[in-house]
């Protein structure tokens, strides 16, 4: 009579993490070589689908299983696997059957060949990706219950930031000799896969560049050297050390810097260095300091050569600080705060240094490849004795002779207000923070070390 391998989760969950989380296997007490084992899964913590830390740059990748998921189990006494889909609580499969004689058992998730070409960038798709593999710890028939095999990640996970809506993003992969990484084949009779290596080049992710700035996941090999690259080898991102990535860890990596230093030109020629900073997918590239000098709305206004700081740099559009105004408009998270926070906004904080003449408001990144950067806005002194941290927009204001400002205005410790003020007359001299005059900025294009 033919009877069914199911595997049956105990808790419906397991995390697979660069350390080891035991997966147990029973057996039903079947006789030799007839079809239908029975495994059962203890778990050792539960998460979510596929989990990391919203904010760090590096750590553990939880996962679970799911239904419709595959395990694929062998053993060195057959050529073949059996494949147990998962349902419900049970992964079943209908022809698995045990050994005549002691065999060593392993298994892999999801399967023994896995493509890692052209893969979707989210958290399901990686997790469909996510390979998995282990055996048992002696050879048995598999007749005796319980049959025991712990599963270990064998890849790890880049969480690619493409960091605007303009610049490419095709991920390639080349391994140590120079070819590029196509997938994962599954090592016969060991707990482990091979890197599938293709002579011609094949991207693991694809994203246009129109378009598109945010977070992607993708799977890649995890114990081996890998280069990753961006459209071009001139364009390296990152190169691992000899041991390579960590199995079952996530790392952040950007399509581009997103600090950096750009030339300005002065007006009477000179030249300075000056750094940027981007603090938000997609967002500006803003300088860490103002123009020395205060100016007028139609001296801010102007671009190219006739800008204060030369053709690479110019005043920010309103819309170039959208995000800000949706910080406006968010009312209760900063009317009367000490500190601007919020889930989806960078962080405002006000600084006081005793040993200066001024204060300041600080403003930190809040997404993953940006939470270390930071620029300063400084403050002058109103005629009612508030401190004001202002900068000029190059945005007509609807008023006739007035133009857009940005303003922060703290009192007493407080912020008290917060946004863009439509009504300063285009005559006033207010201080200008400018960003970089491009679209988008490849690590090609900075001396960094990478």
């Amino acid at each position: 009579m033919k009877k069914i391998l199911s595997f049956v989760l105990a808790a419906v969950a397991i995390v697979f993490t660069a350390c080891s989380n035991d997966e147990n296997i029973e057996t039903s007490d079947n006789g030799q070589n007839n079809k239908g084992m029975v495994l059962v899964a203890t778990v050792s913590q539960q998460d979510s689908r596929a989990a990391i830390d919203a904010n760090a740059t590096f750590g553990t990748w939880n996962f679970t299983f799911t239904d419709n998921d595959n395990v694929v189990v062998g053993n060195n006494n057959i050529d073949n696997y059996y494949t147990f889909t998962k349902s419900g609580e049970t992964f079943s499969s209908t022809e698995a059957k045990v050994t005549s004689s002691a065999a060593d058992w392993y298994a892999y998730y999801p399967a023994t060949d896995i493509n890692l070409t052209n893969q979707e960038g989210t958290t399901e798709s990686a997790a469909k990706l996510y390979a998995l593999a282990g055996k048992t710890t002696e050879a048995t028939t598999g007749s005796t219950p319980p049959l025991k095999i712990s599963m270990y990640a064998k890849v790890a996970v880049l969480r690619i930031v493409k960091v605007d809506n303009y610049g490419p993003c095709d991920i390639y992969l080349k391994t140590v000799d120079g070819k590029y990484v196509s997938g994962l084949k599954a090592k016969k009779n060991d707990a482990g896969y091979d890197v599938v290596e293709s002579d011609t080049k094949v991207s693991v992710f694809h994203k246009d560049s129109n378009g598109n700035a945010g977070i992607y996941y993708v799977i890649v090999p995890a114990g081996v050297k890998i280069s990753v690259y961006n459209t071009n080898d001139e364009n390296r991102i990152k190169t691992t050390k000899a041991a390579g990535l960590t199995a079952g860890k996530y790392y952040t990596l950007t399509t581009g810097p997103t600090t950096g230093t750009e030339t300005a030109t002065l007006a009477n020629g000179t030249t300075e260095t000056v750094k940027w900073v981007q603090l938000w997918i997609g967002g500006p590239r803003f300088a860490t300091k103002n123009i020395a000098d205060p100016m007028t709305w139609n001296d801010a206004a102007k671009t190219g050569k006739d800008f204060a700081w030369g053709e690479k740099w110019r005043t920010p559009s309103k819309a170039d600080l959208e995000l800000l105004e949706k910080i406006q408009h968010d009312y209760e998270v900063w009317y009367e705060k000490t500190e601007i926070k919020g889930a989806n906004y960078p962080t405002f904080t006000l600084k006081t240094d005793p040993n200066k003449e001024y204060n300041l408001v600080q403003i930190t990144g809040y997404q993953p490849g940006y939470n270390n950067n930071s620029i300063f806005l400084y403050n002058i002194i109103s005629k009612e004795g508030n401190n004001n941290y202002t900068f000029w927009t190059s945005t007509e204001s609807p008023f006739e002779g007035k133009g857009y400002e940005f303003q922060i205005i703290e009192n007493e410790g407080f912020f008290g207000s917060f946004g863009f003020d439509p009504l300063k007359w285009k005559t006033n001299k207010i201080l200008v923070r400018p960003i970089l005059n491009t679209n988008t900025i490849l690590w090609s294009n900075q001396y960094v070390d990478k």
